[in-house]
């Protein structure tokens, strides 16, 4: 599962994160749930401002061109939030707007217009620009910025002192762009991303006695992703797809534009019912449903220049084209609307002894995919069919269309086509147990089965099943709606114990066997004819994780508190990746046969705070500590194998510092506030080259030197200076809240 919409923390009233073994009313979940309850109005009227801005504050001008430019407002975040009483107290509300502005750390240059057309001329020599107008005015431009805004409303009523509603709306729209290594230098020709969500939840709370409750919750979700250059997919300022082409391997766009185009839209309403009661001194039984239905819509495509416009000559056609969206019976066009639906029911019962408190509980879940898969997986295309008896009546059986033999058509073929995909069922046991071991000590069990329904774009991918035209091996990966639901068992055995007045101490053993992992380690499906192979989603992989966390915290104490999390890991499976398999296979490499780390398998993690409250000023630090994730080195030639994640990435190393002071005005209260992220501007290597395992190093620059490249666009260097591979810089964050 995920959220909708990113919650403010100034709406949170209450947080409460659950993990190991959960209970029985949480489903689709794998390692934990955060609930979290939104804040509500009151009796009187409260309220707040807010605005905070800041920058990246940074020498390194090499590795993050532009950073050394510091403008103090390039972060900027504007909010405010009242709420009170409507008629009376038995009705309030709560309201809350922001809009931020997030400037980024990665930076381009407008060095080339997207219309520019850089070529060589008939005498052999190369224009970088062809004209002025595609020349740029060499100013920095942000290319991993975004901007957002933000509001929610939540209006609760107390109906009798035994009956309370609320209704609660979130709304989230996000414009961002992604940085673009091939953009660099012409920032203004890749695409952005807009996000859009809305969140409805209603709820009503019913008492019926001391010992009883229920809950009836409706909800709607509504999230809406678009990624595009021009919202006009035929905007006349599109450029012919030849004028992204290099100059060679090692150049940046000198023009251009991105033409791919993508929407995804994720409908959900949800209804739930939920029953707790004290049975009697030592049974709290808890039963509820749950019913879920979606509305899932995607379609992407690449646009491309009208046929009169397919050829190209760079010394004198007009960069501007008039597009066209491909068809949809083509390869390069993709869309899909299903209704895929979920239903659940749990039962549970926490009993209280003297010394002993057990939770047990089960869950049942189902799974309506709204998805077909191929009745003949060699024949895939239902628009382009290769078996002769799929593209004509062969009344005859001779394999070829003679007179009288008339051709199928699409819908025809439809009613054969596809297979219905198969409902998919689940029970889930939950247990969980604790005991104290001495008056200051308690032991505390747990272990369950969890039940994940698997992402949706692995289910409809490539919903038509076209893989082109083309012949060879895996040219294509095709969704699969019949995969099975991911199954992970989880278990903790641990022990909490209060070694003295101050300090407490957590000791937990934990291990996750994670099965039906979607992957393409399946048999590769030959194509009719034997010209070309193809791959699909199966639930072919699988996991094991297990750890051991030591926790300690010092409570507050004359104002200082502090928290220590050390967590030992071992992450090991077939794959981290749904395609590796394929992918390996593509490149001419066998895929592991045998566990291997995972992506996220960090053996050695650490976090420390440290926090002073005083009456009017605190002062926060946080360390993190981790000793690297694996990666995958490059294979050499003489390698059967993939070595896959065998090798792990640089340590890494981060301490962020937040301040504030407080100053009451009567009814008003001022706090002033200063945070530092990435305190000692360390250069974490988050991303590495494959041949050295280091961010900043690769035996390919040799090699491409070794080539005598002309370095008209860029040189060496700057193609092989990857920011991405880096942690963000030094940002510095400074601001006020009032709050009355």
């Amino acid at each position: 599962g995920s959220q909708v919409v990113e919650v403010n923390k100034n709406l949170v009233q209450e947080m409460q994160l659950v993990s190991g073994a959960f209970n029985a009313e949480y489903g689709q979940a794998m390692s934990g749930i955060v609930n979290i309850a939104t804040r509500e109005g009151g009796g009187s009227f409260n309220g707040g401002l807010g605005f905070y801005g800041g920058d990246y504050v940074s020498g390194d001008n090499v590795m993050f061109m532009g950073i050394d430019r510091v403008a103090p407002f390039a972060i900027r975040n504007f909010e405010g939030n009242l709420s009170g009483p409507l008629f009376g107290e038995d009705v309030t509300f709560f309201v809350n707007g922001r809009h931020i502005y997030f400037g980024g750390y990665l930076n381009g240059v407008r060095r080339f217009n997207p219309s520019n057309i850089a070529y060589t001329d008939s005498t052999g020599t190369f224009k970088l620009y062809r004209d002025a107008s595609g020349k740029g005015d060499s100013a920095f431009v942000p290319m991993n910025w975004s901007e957002r805004g933000y509001a929610q409303g939540k209006l609760t009523v107390r109906v009798t002192p035994t009956l309370k509603a609320s209704y609660n709306a979130i709304y989230d729209d996000n414009v961002a762009k992604a940085y673009s290594r091939g953009y660099t230098l012409n920032p203004d020709g890749i695409g952005n991303t807009l996000t859009t969500s809305l969140t409805q939840i209603l709820q009503v709370t019913h008492t019926l006695s001391s010992s009883s409750f229920y809950t009836l919750g409706g909800s709607y979700f509504d999230k809406w992703i678009r990624y595009h250059l021009y919202d006009d997919p035929h905007d006349r300022r599109y450029i012919h797809p030849q004028v992204s082409q290099t100059y060679d391997s090692y150049s940046a766009f000198t023009g251009g534009t991105d033409l791919g185009r993508f929407e995804r839209r994720t409908q959900s309403f949800l209804i739930k019912a939920d029953l707790s009661t004290q049975v009697d001194a030592s049974n709290l039984v808890k039963v509820g449903v749950e019913t879920r239905r979606h509305s899932v819509e995607m379609e992407s495509y690449t646009l491309r220049p009208i046929l009169g416009q397919s050829a190209f000559n760079p010394a004198s056609s007009s960069p501007f084209i008039t597009t066209e969206i491909p068809a949809d019976t083509e390869a390069a066009y993709n869309r899909y609307l299903r209704r895929p639906e979920e239903f659940s029911a749990y039962v549970q019962d926490k009993m209280e002894f003297k010394d002993l408190i057990i939770n047990i509980g089960f869950r049942v879940d189902w799974f309506l995919p709204d998805g077909v898969v191929l009745a003949d997986e060699s024949d895939p295309s239902i628009y382009n069919p290769l078996k002769p008896s799929n593209r004509f009546h062969d009344n005859n059986g001779n394999g070829s269309q003679d007179s009288g033999e008339a051709t199928k058509t699409a819908k025809e073929r439809s009613s054969y086509w596809y297979k219905k995909a198969r409902n998919k069922f689940q029970v889930s046991p939950r247990f969980g147990a604790s005991f104290p071991i001495s008056a200051s000590g308690v032991v505390h069990f747990s272990y369950g089965h969890f039940f994940q329904v698997p992402r949706f774009e692995r289910l409809y991918e490539n919903p038509d099943f076209k893989i082109g035209s083309g012949s060879g091996e895996h040219i294509a990966v095709v969704g699969n709606a019949d995969l099975v639901p991911e199954q992970t068992i989880s278990g903790e055995l641990g022990v909490q114990q209060q070694v003295n007045e101050d300090i407490s101490m957590d000791l937990t053993l934990y291990f996750r066997d994670i099965r039906n992992l979607t992957g393409t380690r399946g048999a590769e499906i030959v194509v009719f004819g034997g010209s070309a192979t193809y791959d699909k989603y199966v639930n072919s992989d699988f996991g094991f994780v297990k750890g051991i966390v030591l926790s300690f915290n010092k409570r507050f104490v004359d104002g200082f508190g502090a928290t220590l999390d050390y967590t030992y890991q071992v992450a090991n499976g077939t794959a981290s990746d749904p395609s590796a398999a394929r992918n390996a296979l593509a490149g001419g490499a066998l895929p592991e046969v045998q566990q291997v780390p995972l992506a996220w398998d960090q053996r050695h993690t650490l976090n420390v705070t440290a926090s002073y409250n005083g009456e009017a000023w605190g002062l926060s630090l946080i360390g993190q500590y981790g000793s690297g994730s694996p990666y995958t080195p490059r294979r050499s030639a003489d390698a059967t194998a993939l070595l896959t994640n065998s090798q792990t990435k640089p340590q890494y190393f981060n301490v962020d510092g937040r301040t504030y002071y407080t100053v009451d005005l009567d009814a008003l209260r001022l706090v002033l506030f200063a945070r530092v992220f990435n305190l000692f501007d360390i250069r974490n290597e988050v991303g590495v080259f494959d041949d050295t395992g280091r961010a900043g190093f690769t035996t390919d620059i040799q090699r491409a030197r070794a080539t005598n490249p002309r370095e008209y666009v860029n040189t060496i260097d700057e193609y092989f200076r990857i920011p991405t591979n880096y942690s963000e810089p030094r940002r510095v964050e400074f601001g006020m809240n009032v709050e009355f």
